[in-house]
């Protein structure tokens, strides 16, 4: 059983937590503790704007290169499936969705021989579509009102947002986006029509750079450098929404298909839009069973054992940014849920 904050410092002080694990050695014991199970990282942003993103990540990496075994998703794949045991403290990571800015932080992982695999929504890399919530983040950025009311439900009272400064769009921005997450594709496309033109912005047909996809030639040239690539949908809707199996169907065996047709290289491994339990379900499982995938990565947090079932892997979710204490923590495994 992974170890865990609850027990035995649940009842001390945070200060004198944290001076127990990074000062007195605590980490290493928590490690030692987790070290028959495998952890993998989930990562999507690598921007070039924020001064000292390489730095950090370089950090980062260096942190993991130093006091964990690094392995590619394949090999957890394998092992779980053939037998073949893991080394201790395995860690493998991942990067969801497929931005351009991944081009930034492969040169590190790279530099520290760290195996990335990267999950694509080939609808994105096709420019068949942006993602949603960047759609969304342009709407409001762009928009001249200064208030608005919106409507997220028939027959529910519209919620009110006052847009008048950066940090109310902010705020504007994080409601909304959790209040839309679950709509399946077709409620969420009337909605952003709504919504567009109740803020007064047309939405253009490509992303703006700081939001745009890679290149298939990009992913092409990556995949001969030796990162690993999955699919994560053609258009990423919440899977358990999806009521039409033929679409559920499409929504997985297209994504690998049009990958693997790129690249010319089997894809093997699913990450689950969203990502949470509830995101899928017995169905899109013996989907991705039929498309023949090795794996598959929610967004659960936890640390992985040999009887983990290979598509409910969990993973940490961790940004370049985050807290150095907190990043070290969730390595260890200890804020798992």
């Amino acid at each position: 059983m992974p170890f865990q904050l609850k027990t035995p410092f649940a009842h001390l002080g945070k200060t004198v937590v944290r001076t127990l694990l990074h000062d007195a050695g605590g980490l290493e014991s928590i490690r030692y503790w987790n070290r028959r199970g495998f952890r993998i990282l989930m990562y999507h942003r690598f921007p070039s704007s924020h001064p000292g993103q390489t730095e950090a990540l370089a950090k980062q990496c260096r942190y993991m290169a130093g006091h964990y075994n690094l392995v590619s998703l394949t090999a957890i794949a394998q092992s779980l499936r053939e037998g073949p045991p893991l080394p201790p403290n395995a860690l493998a990571v991942t990067v969801d969705d497929g931005y351009r800015d991944f081009l930034n932080g492969y040169p590190v992982f790279k530099a520290y021989k760290i195996p990335a695999t990267v999950f694509l929504v080939s609808g994105f890399l096709d420019k068949d579509l942006w993602m949603w919530w960047d759609q969304l983040a342009y709407l409001l950025d762009n928009s001249r009102r200064r208030s608005i009311q919106v409507s997220f439900a028939l027959g529910e009272a519209p919620a009110s947002f006052i847009l008048e400064t950066a940090e109310q769009r902010q705020g504007a921005l994080a409601v909304i986006t959790k209040l839309t997450k679950q709509m399946t594709k077709d409620e969420r496309r009337e909605f952003f029509r709504n919504l567009s033109q109740l803020l007064e912005v047309e939405l253009p047909a490509q992303p703006p750079e700081h939001a745009a996809p890679l290149e298939w030639e990009d992913v092409r040239d990556l995949a001969e450098a030796g990162v690993e690539f999955g699919a994560h949908t053609v258009t990423h809707p919440v899977l358990s929404r999806i009521a039409d199996p033929a679409e559920l169907s499409l929504e997985i065996a297209e994504s690998k298909r049009r990958i693997e047709e790129e690249m010319g290289r089997p894809v093997l491994h699913f990450s689950y839009p969203n990502g949470n339990r509830r995101d899928f379900n017995g169905e899109t499982i013996r989907v991705l069973d039929d498309c023949r995938f090795q794996s598959a990565v929610t967004t659960e947090k936890g640390i992985n054992g040999r009887d983990t079932n290979p598509y409910c892997l969990k993973r940490f979710g961790v940004e370049i940014g985050m807290p150095d204490n907190y990043f070290k923590e969730f390595l260890a495994g200890l804020h798992a849920g």
